[in-house]
This record gives C-alpha cells, structure tokens and sequence, in this order.
C-alpha cells in the first residue's frame, strides 16, 4: 500500500505489528534518537497507542544486507502534516530498551545516514 509519503526508492521500511502492514520512506521520513522516532507517514495513531515495529534500512550496495531492529514504543504525538494527501508525523517513544537494540538502532541510523550521503 502506497500514499504521497512512501517513495518509489525507498531508504528503510518500516513495519508494524509483526508485518501486517508496512511503510517505505527516505531519509528525512524517519528521524531515530535513542529515547524514539519521528516518523512521517500515512498511518495516523491515536495518542497513547502501543506498537510493535520493526525498523529495516535498505542495502546502499549490492553487497549490503538490509538492517533491522525489531521495537515497543508508544505514540505520544500524531499530527496532520500536509492538507492533500493523508501523511501524518507520530512521535513514537520506545519502551524498555536493551542495550543490543540501542546498539541495533544505531546501525540502522547509520546505515540511514550513509544513504543520505549516497543519494
């Protein structure tokens, strides 16, 4: 399924509840700190809303494999972000990090980081 937000070349997917539905975007649709995300999307989640997502960046070589971090957030904030199309930007805060999925989320950052530079 595809809106005004996923692209034909996407950076990373994202992909919620176990892959019932999913998500493609760029670089500046996904935004990871170590506490969350800011993710820019078509879905729109009712405050206090908890989900299971994973995180894949996408290969930048052929040699590449994609990145993945598999997470339990909370939404805290959704909000409308452009009147035409339905694509909306939702605060997601993790819950109960590990240390290996921070360290995971870092890879996947910097693998996002790394297309950036390419693109």
């Amino acid at each position: 399924m595809f809106s005004s937000c996923d692209t034909q070349g996407p950076d990373f997917t994202v992909y919620l509840d176990y892959g019932i539905d999913c998500c493609f975007g760029t670089y500046g649709d996904l935004n990871i700190s170590e506490r969350g995300i800011v993710l820019r999307s078509r879905w729109r989640f009712p405050l206090g809303t908890q989900l299971a997502i994973r995180i894949c960046a996408h290969p930048v070589t052929p040699d590449d494999c994609p990145l993945c971090e598999d997470l339990t957030g909370m939404v805290v904030s959704c909000e409308r972000i452009e009147e035409r199309y339905p694509c909306f930007e939702a605060t997601i805060l993790f819950l109960d990090v590990t240390l290996p999925a921070q360290q995971g989320l870092g890879r996947v950052a910097d693998r996002l980081d790394l297309a950036n530079q390419v693109n």
